[in-house]
């Protein structure tokens, strides 16, 4: 896609483009440039876990018709806000660096991890991997982007 188009498309829409002055440059969104998109995203999730942040980092890498984690339209930003409160320090860990998954389609990108969080009523700490043998679970988290680099659907699915 046409970069220029994208950035000023992400400006009519009230989010920003943050895309970097490497990724400006280029005509077109590389596997690389999804992966490293993809790091920002667990980034993002991360700074607001430690109320280093709030999740508008996050929000702004949403299309306007994005799918994250089943909520849609109205119910983004509070329902994953309120995931979000009900999950007191909430951390994310790749536990491999991203893939591009081609075969899913042009913008997909996965990788499996581990979250963890202070429960919240009694502050215990919480772990959840995405791959565990003892579930048994196999599963990873799939960000799939569209064509201006905005998120589009963002799912935890099982591997085949």
């Amino acid at each position: 896609p046409n970069t220029a188009a994208a950035a000023a498309a992400a400006v009519s829409r009230g989010s920003r483009s943050f895309m970097t002055s490497k990724e400006a440059a280029t005509s077109s969104l590389t596997p690389e440039a999804l992966c490293d998109r993809a790091k920002d995203f667990v980034n993002y999730k991360n700074a607001a876990g430690s109320g280093e942040s709030t999740l508008d980092d996050v929000f702004d890498m949403c299309s306007l018709d994005v799918d994250l984690y089943g909520l849609t339209g109205d119910k983004v930003r509070p329902g994953f806000t309120a995931f979000f409160k009900s999950h007191d320090g909430l951390h994310h860990e790749l536990l491999e660096e991203p893939t591009f998954v081609g075969d899913i389609g042009p913008g997909a990108v996965q990788y499996p991890f581990i979250k963890t969080w202070n429960d919240d009523n009694n502050g215990e700490p919480q772990r959840w991997s995405s791959i565990d043998p003892d579930k048994p679970r196999n599963k990873v988290e799939r960000l799939e982007f569209d064509g201006d680099g905005m998120l589009a659907r963002v799912s935890v699915v099982d591997l085949i």
